[in-house]
C-alpha cells in the first residue's frame, strides 16, 4: 500500500524535490527610474559590465508592454510547475517595482541551487520581422561553463515545444534556426545553473502582437514551457 501511494503522489508530482527560477524581463517601473536601470554592473569575466536593466519592449499601440507580458506568462507558468510539485523561485511577482538588475537576476536562481532558470522575454525586432527565438550562453564570458552545455540542451527542448504549440521560428534573428547562442547577457553569464532565455514573438510586429496579446495564448506558451522544463528535467 505504502508503495502504491508512493506511486501515485510520484505521478501527480513529478517535478517535486526539484528547484525552477522564473525570471520575469524587466519591470513596470523602469522607464520612470533612468538613473538606476542605466546604471553599469557586472556581467561576465573579464570585467565585462552591461547596463542594470532596459525598459523593454512594447507594442506599436502601446496597450501592451514587454514587462506585463513577461510578468503574466511567468505567474501562468508558475502555477503549472507549482502544480507539478516543483519549488518555484520568482525573481518578482509585481510589475510595479524596479529591475532588479541583470546580475541580481542570476543571483537569485543561483542561491536558489535552482535545477534550471528561465528568463521570460519577448522581442522588439524589426515590424516586417516574426516569431521566436531561445538563447542560450557562451563560454566566452560565462563565470561557469560547465552549464554552457546543459543550458544548450534545455534550449533545445524550449524550441521543440515552442514550435509545437505553432509558434513560428524568428525570421530575423537566427537564420530561421530559433535558436542562437549570446555572450553579452548578464543573466546567462552570471548563471552558476542551467538557464536559457525565450523571445516569445515581436511585439513590434502585427501579427506577433495580436497573438501575445490573446490570454488564450499565453497559456498555450506557459503550458509548452512547463512541459519544456519537465522533460528538460527528466520528469
Amino acid at each position: 500500500m505504502i508503495a502504491t501511494a508512493f506511486a501515485v503522489f510520484a505521478a501527480a508530482q513529478p517535478l517535486a524535490g526539484t528547484t525552477v527560477h522564473i525570471d520575469a524581463g524587466h519591470n513596470g517601473a523602469n522607464g520612470s527610474h533612468p538613473a538606476q536601470i542605466n546604471r553599469q554592473v557586472p556581467a561576465g569575466t573579464g570585467g565585462y559590465r552591461k547596463a542594470c536593466d532596459t525598459t523593454g519592449a512594447q507594442t506599436n499601440d502601446g496597450r501592451l508592454t514587454e514587462a506585463s507580458f513577461n510578468l503574466d506568462v511567468a505567474r501562468r507558468l508558475q502555477r503549472r510547475l507549482a502544480a507539478l510539485g516543483a519549488r518555484v523561485v520568482m525573481t518578482r511577482t509585481t510589475n510595479d517595482g524596479v529591475g532588479p538588475c541583470v546580475n541580481e537576476r542570476a543571483a537569485i536562481g543561483n542561491r536558489a541551487h535552482a535545477d534550471l532558470a528561465l528568463s521570460i522575454h519577448a522581442d522588439g525586432g524589426p515590424p516586417g520581422g516574426r516569431g521566436f527565438h531561445v538563447i542560450a550562453p557562451l563560454a566566452a564570458r560565462a563565470v561557469r561553463p560547465a552549464i554552457v552545455a546543459p543550458s544548450l540542451r534545455f534550449a533545445r527542448v524550449l524550441r521543440a515545444r515552442l514550435e509545437g504549440i505553432g509558434l513560428p521560428r524568428s525570421s530575423y534573428i537566427g537564420a530561421g534556426a530559433g535558436l542562437v547562442q549570446r555572450a553579452d547577457l548578464g543573466g546567462l553569464n552570471l548563471s552558476r545553473v542551467p538557464k536559457a532565455f525565450v523571445e516569445l514573438g515581436n511585439m513590434r510586429n502585427a501579427a506577433d502582437a495580436r497573438r501575445l496579446e490573446r490570454p488564450s495564448q499565453r497559456d498555450l506558451i506557459a503550458v509548452a514551457l512547463a512541459r519544456a522544463i519537465r522533460r528538460t528535467l527528466g520528469r
